[in-house]
């Protein structure tokens, strides 16, 4: 069977048929990588397949894992891509014995959960408890009795409070954590006058949180002199009376 063109030219049908095959072709491809990225996505995104199965807490050592898992209120099935892992964050930085979180995903179905907790250097007393105290002088978390090993924090009320608490933590977070465990309190009037009254009575007069470091390294052997007054206030210069 023919056909006839406007311009009197004769065309075989036959001729023409096969060429709508591959744009047959084109479509059904095209329609099958659309199917295909469908169910993809709906699997990825909405199924449990990928959905988490393990919630895996590291670098605890006061806290349970069991405590850092309810905190995270991550639930079973709950697929990768569509976890928040800023609000399980968020929602673990609450617990006060943590300092910081990272969070991350590994397919198909883990969730990490990386603590960072808080180190107590010492303590305050406030009314009828004592406050633990962290390197950065937050007051993080209440208990009815003062741990023996940490040194009680005395530091004037007032503008410079903040200021004078945090100069204190950096003094004690210098010190080794035997020698800590030595001292019955760190007193401050300002950031810049500083003593360490000793459990054995003797003082050591501080100064300012300048050069910590060296100031704690030099104290142990000044410890051995004989005398009940220490000054550091100047380590390159310290001396005992």
């Amino acid at each position: 069977m023919t056909t006839t063109a406007q311009r009197g030219e004769r065309i075989d049908e036959d001729d023409v048929a096969p060429s709508r095959i591959p744009h047959r072709k084109l479509i059904l491809a095209a329609i099958a990588v659309v199917v295909l990225a469908a169910v993809g996505t709906w699997v990825v995104a909405f199924s449990s397949v990928f959905g988490v199965r393990t919630v895996d807490v590291r670098g605890t050592h006061r806290l349970s894992t069991t405590q850092i898992r309810a905190a995270a209120e991550v639930a079973d099935g709950t697929p990768l891509v569509r976890l928040d892992t800023d609000a399980i964050r968020t929602r673990v930085e609450r617990l006060p014995d943590v300092a910081s979180v990272t969070v991350t995903t590994s397919f198909p179905s883990t969730v990490v959960i990386t603590v960072s907790e808080r180190a107590p250097i010492g303590v305050v007393h406030v009314g009828n408890e004592y406050r633990l105290v962290d390197r950065t002088g937050d007051q993080y978390r209440a208990v009815h009795k003062r741990p023996a090993h940490l040194p009680l924090f005395v530091v004037s009320k007032g503008s410079a409070a903040r200021a004078t608490g945090g100069a204190v933590a950096t003094v004690a977070s210098a010190l080794p954590e035997q020698l800590r465990a030595r001292i019955d309190s760190i007193q401050a009037l300002d950031p810049q006058a500083i003593t360490l009254l000793l459990k054995d009575g003797r003082l050591v007069h501080w100064g300012s949180a300048a050069q910590s470091a060296e100031k704690a390294r030099v104290l142990p052997t000044l410890l051995k002199q004989p005398g009940t007054q220490i000054d550091v206030t100047d380590p390159a210069q310290p001396f005992t009376r």
